[in-house]
């Protein structure tokens, strides 16, 4: 009961700061660029708009979201309550999530009118969101301000979707089924065309990221919120 109420309070507290809003806005603009593509450019450019939102929006997100708690003294509140590491950072991590999943369905519900696989769609935009957020989460804890965030997060980010990126336009090498990004734009481009069958390699890939970052997070998070003053007494 203390996790669903941590992660409907950061749900709200998305929506009061305009998330919502602006992934609405950022989903419109997605669909009406797809509506105007050819359509044999179409399902490629959705795979790589519907991957450009968990891997880019959702770590500056969370980054941001960090650096404002840390600015309101939330952070060094810890210590006062009964609420995990984990449980923050779960928490976290799935609200952020569920923005991208909504927005990827959104997308792919417009623009291909219901020939898509939206149950691949959504655990794959899902879990792949949630390892991006952790990573920009991570990288958040070392940071000062908004501007060396921007710097620090930039280049992980980079890096991570770069071949996914080059994947898609038929650049493609083995090692880049190593990286996430490559990984989740692989499902969301089977997901987008119903009856094809995604490589089990797919989801062993983004189970072991998820599992490795959430593990650094769950150690290096509470190290960054004891710096905040946010020792448990």
């Amino acid at each position: 009961m203390r996790f669903l109420l941590t992660l409907i309070k950061d749900i709200r507290y998305q929506m009061n700061y305009g998330f919502y809003l602006l992934y609405a806005f950022i989903s419109a603009l997605y669909i009406a660029l797809l509506f105007i593509l050819p359509v044999e450019y179409k399902r490629m450019a959705a795979s790589v708009l519907i991957l450009s939102d968990p891997s880019m929006l959702g770590v500056f997100f969370i980054g941001g979201i960090w650096l404002l708690e840390k600015s309101e003294g939330l952070l060094s509140l810890w210590n006062i309550t009964p609420l995990l590491p984990i449980e923050y950072i779960l928490s976290k991590a799935l609200s952020l999530s569920l923005i991208s999943t909504l927005s990827a369905v959104l997308i792919a519900l417009f623009a291909f009118q219901g020939n898509c696989d939206y149950v691949l769609l959504t655990a794959g935009v899902f879990t792949g969101s949630a390892v991006f957020t952790l990573i920009g989460l991570l990288v958040a804890t070392y940071s000062r301000s908004v501007n060396q965030y921007m710097l620090l997060a930039t280049l992980p980010a980079v890096l991570l979707t770069a071949p996914a990126l080059l994947s898609a336009f038929g650049i493609s090498y083995p090692v880049f089924d190593l990286f996430p990004g490559t990984a989740l734009w692989r499902l969301i481009a089977f997901s987008l065309q119903p009856g094809d069958r995604s490589p089990a390699w797919q989801w062993v890939c983004l189970a072991l990221w998820l599992g490795t970052v959430l593990l650094l997070a769950n150690k290096r998070v509470p190290a960054a919120m004891l710096s905040e003053g946010g020792e448990r007494r």
